[in-house]
């Protein structure tokens, strides 16, 4: 079966749209992707057909009877219509359009062009057009002259598109291959070469340029210097992403499910509407707030910048109060916390309608206090019916928050609750390491919907790779220096300093000298370093360097290796689950490569130790 978009036809498609919906899902073959009405340059193509061996088909549907045309060229058909007369494109006009502003997008990216030869700059794979006739057989459309515009077999008539019921894949390949005016061989296209392709027939679902490698396009093809890829939501992402409408949404998903990808998609689809709605992202984070500001920022739709609005909470607070409560005057900051939610829960109930937003999106929302959901509701100019889309982890909580239940801020989540357990970050080997750190005992009875932010069992990753690293050095010193070594070895490997993160829990006075000697020595090899702590609110993907930062500064952030120092930290402190739900936090930000280090007699380093989950390496003074 194919990859439709949406997974469902919608109820305003025609019949004849809704039984070739049915045909191509059914009897295509699962590698390929069927879009329905993709928005394309402003423009909606009934369907894109897109497969590996198939290269790009544009089908443009029309649900026209013989007895209405009443007069037709190459260029316009008279229809009518209601007792009116209307002049409408010829359908293979009409796909033609949608072709020229389709292919001058994927021509923007050389993975899909020709490199040299009489072809050069052109695409790697044909580009064609059909149309489908599903209320006139062929015999009526020679009966009326209407054949010679449509002809066979750039086109499909109704009694045909009948005979495609219970179709064999094979011929229905082949069928829609004579569709195309050119055609010719190609090399199937690649993993990478199809997200791309997805990422610019849909926007909203590429999340992030990636320089090309090897692996993105197929053996013999010349990569070209600089050349680069979109990576997208995967296709069970991409799906949610757009099943998604008003109303208020629950998304509780492990690290890596890629929560904030599918809010992310939600916000640009929103933006890129025919409406001008304002949408507003929230989340605690400083350093998040910032990184998802990036990515926004570095889209090339001006729509995004203008339209989403990015903001960590007490930031969006105080531009609303205009000074925030002073902390000095709570017993503890979970007092101080709910106690701005209530503020500003006031001053949001008095703001005009034309300043409140269409659409709020909380990401991280674990790290809420309950009072701020209330204050997510009231942002809406409809609090009852807007669109409010939360997304949670119950395993990365690690701020001390009260108990409540979604009813009682105001959140209707009966019933509108998704769970992802599909890990797309990590490989099996370092979710695996990650989750031992933290794995509840009773997770596999939780209900979904009785825990406002239930911890839930990721299913295996994706990917395997390497096996995670414990390091075990005589002092801290020694593990920074083990550290710097094993960023020299990674940076031989090919990695980008800022494709690798040290991620520490805290810089006490022990540290500090280290952490100086982690500085400097990253300056003197060329390396650069970027210590995000030092201004979490101007964090970027573009900045240079190595990351440092701190556990808790980058929850939802990811990086290719991470190497953690210092792990005895996570082993001391008063709440042993959150110390331990920090470091999972930490080792799951990794995506490919992961190294801990740490020194001394502690508890939590003998039980890593002892774990199957670890590769040990042990380093006397």
């Amino acid at each position: 079966m194919a990859l439709m978009v949406p997974d469902s036809v919608p109820p305003k498609a025609s019949q004849g749209e809704k039984r070739l919906y049915k045909t191509l899902h059914y009897e295509l073959p699962d590698d390929c992707y069927v879009w329905y009405e993709p928005r394309v340059n402003g423009l909606y193509p009934d369907f894109i057909v897109l497969g590996p061996t198939l290269g790009l088909l544009i089908l443009e549907v029309k649900g026209w009877s013989a007895s209405q045309i009443i007069q037709a060229d190459n260029q316009f058909f008279q229809i009518e219509q209601d007792s009116k007369t209307l002049s409408q494109p010829s359908p293979l006009r009409q796909a033609k359009s949608y072709q020229d502003a389709l292919i001058n997008k994927l021509k923007g990216y050389s993975v899909l062009t020709q490199d040299d030869g009489d072809y050069q700059g052109q695409l790697t794979f044909p580009v064609g057009v059909g149309a489908i006739m599903t209320n006139i057989t062929e015999a009526e459309a020679r009966d009326g002259n209407i054949y010679p515009l449509l002809e066979k077999p750039q086109v499909a008539y109704r009694d045909e598109l009948l005979e495609w019921d219970g179709i064999d894949e094979r011929a229905l390949m082949k069928r829609l291959s004579n569709m195309f005016t050119v055609r010719f061989n190609f090399m199937p296209l690649s993993d990478d070469q199809i997200h791309t392709i997805r990422g610019i027939i849909h926007p909203e679902v590429g999340f992030r340029t990636e320089t090309a490698t090897l692996k993105s396009v197929p053996e013999g093809f010349h990569l070209k210097p600089n050349a680069t890829i979109i990576k997208a939501l995967d296709y069970k992402q991409e799906q949610l992403a757009r099943a998604l409408h008003s109303g208020h949404r629950l998304f509780c998903g492990v690290a890596g499910s890629g929560k904030t990808l599918i809010l992310l998609s939600r916000a640009k689809s929103l933006a890129s509407g025919l409406f001008n709605q304002k949408v507003l992202i929230l989340c605690f984070n400083i350093t998040l707030a910032a990184y998802l500001r990036s990515l926004i920022e570095g889209d090339s739709n001006p729509l995004y910048r203008e339209r989403i609005e990015i903001i960590h909470f007490h930031k969006w607070a105080k531009s609303i109060l205009g000074i925030l409560p002073n902390p000095r005057f709570y017993d503890t900051d979970e007092d101080y916390d709910e106690d701005l939610g209530l503020r500003l829960l006031q001053a949001l109930e008095q703001l005009p309608l034309e300043l409140k937003w269409d659409a709020v999106l909380v990401d991280e929302a674990h790290t809420f206090s309950p009072s701020w959901f209330r204050c997510c509701t009231a942002a809406l100019k409809d609090p009852e019916n807007g669109d409010l889309t939360i997304v949670s982890d119950g395993s990365q909580s690690f701020y001390q928050r009260r108990q409540f239940s979604w009813k009682s801020v105001g959140v209707k989540a009966q019933g509108r609750t998704k769970k992802l357990n599909q890990n797309y970050r990590n490989t099996e080997e370092i979710l695996s390491a990650a989750w031992s750190v933290v794995q509840p005992t009773n997770i596999e009875d939780e209900d979904v919907d009785d825990v406002t932010f239930p911890v839930i069992k990721p299913s295996a990753a994706l990917r395997n790779g390497q096996r995670p690293m414990l390091h075990l050095l005589p002092n801290r010193q020694a593990e920074i220096e083990a550290a710097i070594a094993q960023i020299q070895t990674l940076i031989g490997e090919g990695f980008q300093p800022k494709d690798i993160a040290i991620i520490y829990r805290y810089k006490g006075q022990h540290e500090q000298a280290s952490f100086d000697y982690l500085m400097e020595q990253l300056e003197r090899l060329g390396f650069g370093s970027y210590w995000v702590n030092q201004d979490k609110s101007d964090y970027s993907t573009q900045h240079q360097g190595v990351r440092i930062v701190t556990a808790k500064s980058a929850l939802g952030l990811e990086f290719k290796a991470v190497l953690i120092p210092w792990v005895q930290q996570f082993g001391v402190g008063d709440h042993p689950i959150r110390s331990q739900r920090e470091l999972y936090v930490s080792m799951t930000r990794a995506q490919e490569v992961l190294h801990l280090f740490g020194s001394g007699g502690f508890d939590i380093l003998k039980d890593l130790q002892q774990s199957e989950r670890l590769d040990v390496v042990q380093r006397s003074a």
